[in-house]
């Protein structure tokens, strides 16, 4: 009887470590820089993305309406720097932004569908649009799947941390 119960009990402990490696394991973390330029500063740009946004190309679209003026717009290359630190790969990774108040669209996304293989990096790219005068925090959910079980790594902007 004593056998069969520190069997299970290692069992038990196994299966308990397996456990927290998957739940541990695979979690990521974020690091977000931002470069923004004046939509007039790029006439050339701002004709092509007018162009997408018109067509409903964009993969994204944060608020309705026309399209200001370039002198209006900031564009905004966004991207989020994504380390697993963990065992297990993070893949299908797909972002989804929350847009501040004066957020036109992400007329642009690289990265998205591609996987972060075990203790490494990858970066997520994203393009946006916005009101020049707009301001307030943006937050950007990042989701991926570990094994199937999807996870969500939520990243918060604040217009101060542009540079």
């Amino acid at each position: 009887m004593k056998k069969s119960t520190a069997l299970l009990a290692i069992v038990l402990f196994v299966m308990i470590a397996l456990a927290a490696l998957f739940l541990i394991g695979g979690t990521m973390s974020a690091r977000l820089s931002v470069v923004t330029a004046g939509g007039a500063d790029y006439p050339k740009a701002f004709a092509a993305i007018r162009e997408v946004l018109e067509s409903g190309d964009a993969p994204q679209m944060l608020s309705q309406g026309a399209v200001p003026e370039a002198e209006a717009c900031r564009l905004e290359d966004v991207t989020i720097t994504l380390k697993n630190r963990g065992l297990l790969p993070a893949e299908w990774l797909y972002v989804q932004v929350e847009g501040a108040p004066g957020d036109i669209a992400v007329y642009s996304v690289t990265g998205e569908g591609s996987s972060v293989p075990a203790r490494s990096t990858a970066s997520i790219n994203l393009k946006l649009i916005a009101d020049a005068r707009g301001s307030g925090d943006r937050t950007y959910h990042v989701q991926y799947y570990v094994y199937g079980m999807k996870r969500t790594l939520t990243v918060r902007r604040e217009d101060s941390e542009a540079q």
